[in-house]
């Protein structure tokens, strides 16, 4: 019976293992759905469209020239600063949201591997992340 335990845990792989194993399937399984999305951007000229209406492009550097020229006016003012910081989030928001994705065309043999390669890889990183340790 001893000699059965030896040979299940010779044969069983180790959870290290599976762990790099699952990271390996599921990075080159988003790598491979990564090379299948183009990335889209309608900021210059388009304008900005935040719920039912459209902001221009230009439009969203306001905030930040005010906050600047209010920081120059008074260096010592914290809601100048704030409004500074908002301006400047706001642009790189847009940038953000202006940006579409697309799938493009693939196989259906190239849409099943990328798939199946992501969910085999993730289940290896959860069953050895929440399998009970105890066995020991």
């Amino acid at each position: 019976m001893d000699n059965t335990n030896e040979k299940e845990k010779r044969i069983k792989p180790s959870e290290t293992r599976e762990f790099i194993i699952g990271i390996l399937l599921l990075g080159l399984g988003l790598f491979m759905l990564a090379m299948k999305v183009r990335v889209h951007s309608g900021f210059f000229g388009y304008g900005l469209r935040i719920w039912n209406f459209s902001i221009p492009s230009g439009t969203v550097v306001i905030p930040l020239i005010i906050g600047v020229i209010w920081y120059v006016l008074n260096p010592k003012s914290i809601l100048a600063k704030i409004v500074m910081t908002l301006g400047s989030l706001f642009i790189v928001a847009s940038i953000i949201m202006s940006v579409s994705l697309s799938f493009t065309g693939a196989t259906l043999f190239e849409y099943l591997l990328m798939l199946l390669l992501s969910a085999f890889g993730l289940g290896l990183i959860l069953k050895t992340s929440f399998t009970d340790k105890k066995e020991k």
